[in-house]
């Protein structure tokens, strides 16, 4: 039941995440906004690690762990979460969110059964298929047809971005699940996540270095969204996720985390003024009911 609690509260820490960086997606680019995060994210847990006296856990990481975990950062947090917040700039939140939140999943799932044999009961693969077809209908019948619907809602481009994050996403956590078996959660997290910002930082720097890490043209207000939602994903989410794997592996994780959706639906109605269906509802039911059956042993 602890990891279970811990996978949710890891699940609203990315819903939350994803409703604030959709409100600055149209006025900060996908690299600002997700090397801000990456980097509000890394001062707090090295800062946690040091404060807390891992220092010398951290430094001597095992290098085979260590490996894995950078690659994590670099697929799941440097690329991943860049694709994924591009793909805001072509459809709405609650759209995105879902469609990546959808095929991650069903993903890793998949590969933790066949490649890390972690144990799946028959109610657990039932529970499995309720999260899935709970997330159908949010993404797929729950989005609104109406004329009124967002501009470029649509849009394709939109949804590879999204899918292609999944992706990711889903190679980064098996590299995670390979790396953090013997690593403390807050070490393991305060490895993949300055990785992962060193590489997009250098990356940004190579692309456009005039234009690289100019945060005062997005002003104070967006900026400290930025840094609020970073700490709040990379901060405190991302130590919840490792913990997470951790303690329930890897594929019974990501499908109870992958009802972030359930969180986001709130938000993106009072928030961002998006409005549901009865499919969306009924995709929460569904997912609630999985989300139950994943947790039994």
């Amino acid at each position: 039941m602890v990891g279970t609690a811990i996978a949710l509260f890891t699940a609203l820490g990315w819903a939350v995440n994803s409703v604030i960086v959709k409100y600055i997606s149209d006025k900060m680019d996908s690299f600002s906004i997700n090397i801000l995060q990456l980097w509000s994210g890394s001062i707090i847990l090295v800062a946690i690690v040091f404060i807390s006296g891992r220092g010398n856990d951290y430094i001597y990481t095992p290098v085979q762990s260590l490996i894995f975990l950078a690659i994590a950062g670099l697929l799941g947090m440097a690329i991943g979460n860049t694709v994924y917040v591009k793909s805001l700039s072509f459809i709405d939140v609650s759209r995105a969110f879902t469609i990546s939140m959808c095929a991650f999943p069903m993903l890793t799932t998949v590969v933790a059964i066949l490649l890390l044999a972690e144990p799946f009961t028959g109610v657990n693969v039932f529970g499995a298929i309720l999260v899935v077809i709970g997330l159908y209908l949010m993404v797929v019948l729950g989005r609104r047809r109406a004329a009124a619907a967002v501009a470029g809602s649509n849009s394709l481009k939109g949804v590879a971005l999204a899918f292609l994050a999944a992706v990711l996403w889903m190679m980064g956590t098996i590299a995670l699940r390979l790396g953090a078996t013997e690593v403390d959660a807050f070490i393991a997290a305060a490895i993949r996540v300055p990785i992962a910002a060193i590489a997009l930082t250098g990356l940004r720097f190579s692309q456009k270095w005039k234009e690289a890490l100019q945060f005062g043209k997005y002003g104070l207000r967006n900026v400290g969204l930025g840094v609020a939602a970073g700490v709040l994903q990379y901060g405190i989410a991302a130590i919840g996720y490792v913990a997470a794997i951790q303690m329930l592996g890897a594929g019974r994780a990501v499908l109870i985390t992958a009802v972030a959706p359930i969180f986001v639906l709130p938000f993106s109605i009072f928030l961002l003024k998006e409005k549901p269906t009865i499919w969306a509802i009924a995709g929460v039911v569904f997912s609630v009911l999985g989300v139950i059956l994943v947790s039994a042993d």
